[in-house]
């Protein structure tokens, strides 16, 4: 009778073990799946950052490696574009706000800090006195450049980015400087503005035409579309902007006719 217990129990013990061992045997594979999707996850997110990182150019890709014509331009078009249109996003929500407070009686601190900044980036003097805030030049100055006039004009005046200056000056707007204003960095093009990227050429491409006294006209025809509630585009605009180039109407001519070949493209960035 006992010997028959002992048999018993030991087949259960047995049994027991048994099954817990097979539940480790199965479990292995799922805890091996469950800790190979961490590795995963955490191998993504950082292939992820790689990918993110490496896609916010600084310069330009050497577009020379893109046979001419339409896959250069698509190349083009889809490193420059964003850029431009980064920019003007960030002037149209500085724009929305200096109009949603034009007709406020009250600044905050904050707020008077803002203003003086832009008033400082766009060449505005204001002394901070809010009852005496020069809103007409404000409005006027900050303001978008049309996104497919700025990006017909980065393709004209550097060649379809593959110019010197725009792959070592990061330049894409034939933006000359002074000479005293000048470095002259082994390996960049003298004479000429360069940018530590295409982001600040292109910020200095557009506060250059919303603040340099040649442009004057420039920016009052636009001013003169918003009081009529007229959209700014740049088949309104490209024959509004004078002395850019020595060429006069003949360089207007030609990036209108550029721009107007060209706009399907342009339309896929």
């Amino acid at each position: 009778m006992i010997k028959t217990l002992i048999k018993q129990l030991g087949g259960a013990i047995f049994l027991l073990l048994s099954m817990g061992l097979y539940n480790t045997v199965l479990a292995s594979p799922q805890v091996a799946e469950a800790h190979s999707k961490t590795l995963n996850t955490k191998s993504t997110a950082h292939s992820t950052k790689e990918y993110s990182r490496k896609s916010e150019m600084s310069s330009l890709p050497d577009l020379r490696k893109y046979p001419s014509g339409t896959p250069r331009k698509k190349a083009f078009f889809r490193a420059v574009m964003p850029y431009i249109k980064q920019q003007n996003a960030e002037i149209t929500a500085e724009r929305n706000w200096l109009i949603k407070k034009r007709y406020s009686s009250r600044f905050s601190l904050t707020e008077i800090t803002r203003l003086k900044d832009i008033t400082r980036r766009y060449k505005i003097a204001w002394q901070g006195n809010t009852k005496r805030i020069p809103w007409n030049s404000l409005l006027e100055r900050v303001d978008i450049i049309p996104t497919k006039m700025a990006a017909t004009m980065a393709a004209v005046e550097s060649g379809w980015g593959t110019s010197k200056l725009a792959r070592s000056n990061n330049n894409l707007f034939g933006m000359k400087c002074a000479k005293k204003h000048c470095n002259s960095e082994p390996g960049k093009v003298k004479g000429y503005q360069h940018y530590g990227s295409l982001k600040e050429g292109v910020n200095s491409y557009v506060i250059n035409l919303n603040t340099h006294p040649a442009y004057s006209s420039f920016r009052k025809s636009r001013a003169q579309l918003r009081k009529s509630d007229q959209e700014v585009t740049a088949s309104t605009m490209i024959h509004k902007l004078e002395g850019y180039s020595q060429k006069g109407n003949r360089y207007n001519n030609y990036l209108f006719a550029l721009y107007q070949s060209n706009q399907s493209l342009m339309s896929l960035y």
